[in-house]
């Protein structure tokens, strides 16, 4: 056990005291990720509009509420606004805008005054009218970006300049006895929460597939520089003649791997966690919503599931390796399962349902699931447990098997 330590030491040095590769292992594959995951809505929108750039709302005959809301809401809207009259654009106009990607929003005539009429209504306690407050909103709906657009419009904006009107229009009906409770002025935690949900939900899609294809990018990239392009050089046939035992140095070796993808996974997040903070516009297309935030027992479980399926992937790796003579061959082989978690990340993507429960027994994609749960906050703490010793009880059988071939020279050493 002492020897095997000390080739994981030995391995991580080489890897923490070179700085470019360190840089390489921990770093550049998030930032990578990251770019990506910026431009692709960029991408998406010029795709839908023909604009690379997010275009104000087109707003028609707006109330002097809804300019006096935008001017001094206390949080960041996730939109610009251009403000037009009635006279400005009739209906042909108006299909022109949706036609080119822009988002059209139309207030009725008299909007405040029907506002401070409901209002007075409800003042007297008679049955509550149905408002002709009413706000319009076109958009494409064959435009993936309009459409995700009207949706957050609808769901963060409405909501914000409900409340709005509710302070600045409802007069005397909001000092009767009756008044939200905002909690946001005391209690910040209350906000973070209201992100969280949505953000993370959100998450639970993206961030699982992204950490496995990077983990498995970092263990195949240490693996070929430990054992392949090692034993291509015949340096690793020179260490196993030295006095420590084959199984300490290949044992260490793996161990490193696990262990420096473990780190390299875990950075992953938090390159994520700090972008999604930084996040402030919120773009309804955002693969990283604002205020995606795990919860200490479920970061907790996310450290647990990383280390066994890096476990699995480096027993996987080395097994490839050793049953392959050319380096050539070794680099296609590892490459492969790079295109399938690549897929299973787009098709994580699209899929609404949770995972079901005979995922959780598939290698490495049970810790996709478990991920996911973790992110979607609802951990399945027996599945999870399962999830983890299938893949340590996998991958030590991989490994055994691996070493007794080298071991009895099955592989060319």
């Amino acid at each position: 056990m002492r020897k095997t330590i000390v080739i994981i030491k030995w391995e991580l040095k080489k890897i923490i005291t070179n700085w470019r590769k360190a840089l390489t292992v921990f770093l550049l594959p998030a930032v990578l990720m990251l770019i990506a995951l910026n431009l692709f809505p960029a991408l998406l929108n010029y795709v839908s509009t023909g604009s690379f750039g997010k275009k104000p709302i087109v707003t028609i005959n707006a109330p002097r509420s809804f300019k006096r809301f935008v001017e001094s809401d206390s949080y960041d809207l996730p939109y610009t606004f251009e403000f037009f009259d009635s006279d400005d654009y009739d209906n042909d106009g108006i299909h022109q805008l949706i036609r080119k990607g822009r988002l059209v929003v139309v207030f009725d005539d008299g909007h405040d005054h029907e506002i401070k009429r409901y209002y007075k209504i409800l003042l007297k306690g008679e049955e509550i009218p149905v408002t002709e407050a009413v706000i319009h909103v076109y958009y494409s709906s064959s435009s993936i970006t309009n459409l995700g657009r009207s949706f957050q419009f609808r769901d963060e904006v409405i909501p914000r300049y409900n409340d709005f009107c509710f302070e600045n229009l409802s007069g005397d009906y909001k000092d009767i006895g009756w008044d939200r409770f905002n909690t946001d002025e005391f209690n910040p935690v209350t906000a973070i929460n209201i992100n969280r949900g949505t953000a993370n939900l959100a998450a639970s899609t993206i961030i699982p597939g992204i950490i496995l294809l990077l983990l498995y990018y970092c263990v195949y990239s240490l693996a070929c520089d430990m054992f392949a392009a090692e034993r291509d050089r015949g340096f690793l046939k020179k260490l196993i003649m030295t006095p420590l035992p084959a199984g300490s140095i290949f044992g260490g070796k793996a161990a490193a791997i696990t262990i420096i993808s473990f780190a390299s996974a875990v950075i992953t997040y938090l390159v994520l966690f700090f972008a999604s903070w930084l996040n402030f516009s919120n773009d309804s297309m955002s693969l990283l919503p604002f205020g995606m935030l795990l919860t200490f027992k479920e970061f907790i479980a996310f450290l647990l599931v990383i280390p066994p399926t890096a476990f699995v992937m480096t027993a996987l790796c080395i097994s490839i390796i050793f049953s392959l003579d050319k380096m050539a061959d070794i680099l296609m082989n590892l490459q492969l399962p790079l295109i399938l978690f690549l897929l299973e990340f787009f098709l994580q993507m699209v899929r609404n349902a949770a995972p079901f429960t005979i995922e959780f027994l598939i290698p490495i994609h049970g810790t996709l699931c478990a991920m996911r749960d973790i992110f979607a906050t609802d951990i399945r703490w027996p599945l999870l447990i399962i999830t983890c010793l299938l893949d340590i009880i996998i991958g030590a059988a991989i490994m055994l098997r691996t070493f007794r071939k080298i071991g009895d020279g099955s592989y060319d050493n």
